[in-house]
């Protein structure tokens, strides 16, 4: 069998709608040096197919552990392709995805990392836009960690034996844990501080659903700001000190953004920013003091093919 030059890893949960309109989109590629691995972790039996044209192959896995981050790291482990693809069961990835992945692993090799642009879906029904967004048209490198973070979970390319090296994800962190989100932050930061390079480029492009209603992306907000404060104290507790100004930054940020939104009368702004600000604290105190420090999947990755 030949190995493919692409493993593209989809971890998803109870979401089989969302889940086949990502798979099509992955099905109309014109790349055939890719596989795709469905990494399930649905409470019934799939409820989806895929189609048959001659782009990716795909390979289903039932994932027991909960939360994403398990289930990637199986992913990890299953995967058959020197490159690793990651994007979310919400996102449309774009028709030549695949080819500008390759293009780039290509071009500068196994020695950094590829991130790309998120843009907003369509709003369906009584849905508002997408959150974690980033549409920025000039293509740029980080060398180094900043005071924000820079790799996007939902549309990353990864060295398979690089990702192996730092570690994986850290099961502690993502959706389907109690701090369900921050996952591929955490992974970016711990890239940045390997002297891995994280490469931005506008041309690999994902389109992020915009299907949850206002209530629901309040407490999607709430969840980010418990992943992302869990992801600072994790840090912090080990005694990385760069993390505690990042925090500040964070509440400094979050407290002038509600005050804003107040300001300009944007209801759904206020809900969003408070639900953030509150989950941030809650994270970080909970995990500098409580001593969570994640639990990183190196143990099971490294080595491993």
């Amino acid at each position: 069998m030949k190995i493919p030059r692409i493993s593209v890893l989809i971890a998803t949960a109870d979401r089989p709608e969302l889940l086949a309109g990502c798979l099509k989109t992955l099905s109309a590629s014109h790349f055939t040096e890719a596989e795709v691995l469905i990494l399930d972790q649905s409470r019934e039996d799939p409820a989806f197919s895929v189609g048959h044209g001659n782009g990716p192959s795909f390979r289903y896995f039932r994932c027991a552990r909960r939360g994403k981050s398990a289930a990637l790291n199986q992913g990890v482990k299953e995967a058959r392709a020197p490159w690793l693809a990651f994007t979310d069961d919400h996102c449309h990835v774009a028709g030549d995805w695949l080819e500008v992945i390759d293009r780039a692993a290509r071009e500068r090799g196994t020695g950094s990392v590829l991130t790309g642009r998120v843009i907003a879906g369509v709003p369906e029904g009584e849905a508002v836009t997408a959150p974690s967004l980033r549409e920025m048209g000039r293509e740029t490198t980080y060398t180094s960690p900043t005071f924000r973070d820079v790799l996007f979970g939902n549309n990353m390319a990864i060295p398979a034996d690089l990702l192996r090296r730092v570690g994986g994800f850290d099961e502690g962190l993502g959706p389907g844990t109690p701090a369900p989100a921050a996952e591929d932050n955490d992974l970016g930061y711990r890239l940045l501080r390997a002297g891995v390079p994280i490469r931005y480029l506008p041309t690999m492009v994902v389109t992020h659903g915009s299907w949850r209603s206002g209530p629901d992306q309040v407490r999607v907000y709430r969840d980010y700001g418990v992943g992302q404060g869990t992801f600072y104290g994790k840090h912090l507790h080990q005694g990385d000190l760069h993390m505690a100004a990042r925090m500040a930054r964070n509440v400094w940020d979050a407290g002038r953004d509600l005050g804003g939104a107040i300001v300009l009368g944007r209801r759904h702004d206020v809900l969003t920013s408070w639900a953030f600000a509150r989950g941030l604290v809650q994270g970080f105190v909970q995990a500098a003091w409580s001593g969570n420090r994640g639990r990183a999947g190196a143990a099971t990755l490294m080595g491993e093919r």
